[in-house]
């Protein structure tokens, strides 16, 4: 029994993760391409005018920070590339060159969509609910087994130490399939890369500041979330001693604020 337990919760592992780390690696392709079709959105930008040029700034720097902060959630960005086909009309075209410009501007944003289409499916959609009961049912049955046959030391060793790492796996596949870790490493990377580009100050949601290096002496822009209103505020802040403190007092002071 416990041989045929074990087989089934090995076979039943090693396909979840091989459909999380397909996922996985899909959702690093679809971010590489999205981020560079938005650096060559940025760059033909700048010989479309001004006006134009800031407003697509200000439109990357917006959807750049929806899709950090509501990563599972990347249909909130539909309406701001939407937006750009409608900030054709402060394009300043005046020569023949600027036309070709135009043309390539609307090629790549064209391209741009298939791309944000696919990440809306890849970060919404979680691993099938019959794969991962499986493979719960079967650990658990793993464990309840292992523990059934202790009798010595040695088997309540390796009881204790199998029975950890079913956990730890189950931790796992949550982890992945919630899009904890894995690609959204790759995204706050792609969104540093973005936010440089345009010039404006880093953003990162108060939630992911553990996961991220902040120097000394530079500003960034941090996100709180007022979990009354759901509402966000972001404040700018200079990276130094006793960063973590101020942070952790704005926190309690923004949730617990007063609507």
């Amino acid at each position: 029994m416990l041989s045929v337990v074990s087989f089934l919760f090995g076979f039943f592992i090693t396909i979840t993760f091989s459909m999380l780390l397909t996922k996985v690696a899909s959702l690093k392709d679809a971010l590489a391409v999205e981020t560079g079709r938005l650096v060559a959105i940025y760059s033909l930008s700048k010989h479309l005018g001004k006006k134009f040029h800031e407003k697509i700034a200000e439109r990357i720097d917006n959807y750049t920070k929806i899709t950090l902060r509501d990563y599972t959630q990347y249909e909130k960005g539909r309406e701001i590339i939407y937006g750009m086909y409608e900030d054709a009309s402060l394009m300043e075209i005046k020569t023949l060159s600027e036309n070709e410009i135009v043309g390539s501007f609307f090629y790549i944003l064209g391209e741009l969509e298939p791309v944000r289409e696919k990440l809306e499916y890849l970060t919404s959609r979680r691993l099938e609910w019959s794969l991962k009961l499986s493979s719960y049912v079967f650990g658990s049955l793993l464990i309840i087994l292992l523990f059934l046959n202790r009798g010595d030391s040695f088997t309540n060793a390796i009881f204790v130490i199998l029975s950890t790492v079913i956990v730890f796996v189950f931790l796992i596949i949550e982890d992945y399939d919630r899009l904890r870790i894995g690609d959204y490493a790759y995204n706050i990377s792609n969104s540093e890369q973005l936010f440089d580009l345009i010039g404006k100050e880093r953003y990162y949601p108060e939630s992911i500041l553990s996961r991220v290096e902040l120097e000394d002496g530079k500003k960034y822009r941090i996100g709180f979330l007022d979990r009354k209103t759901h509402q966000e505020k972001i404040i700018l802040m200079t990276y130094s001693p006793g960063f973590s403190n101020r942070v952790a007092d704005l926190i309690k002071k923004i949730t617990n604020r007063k609507g």
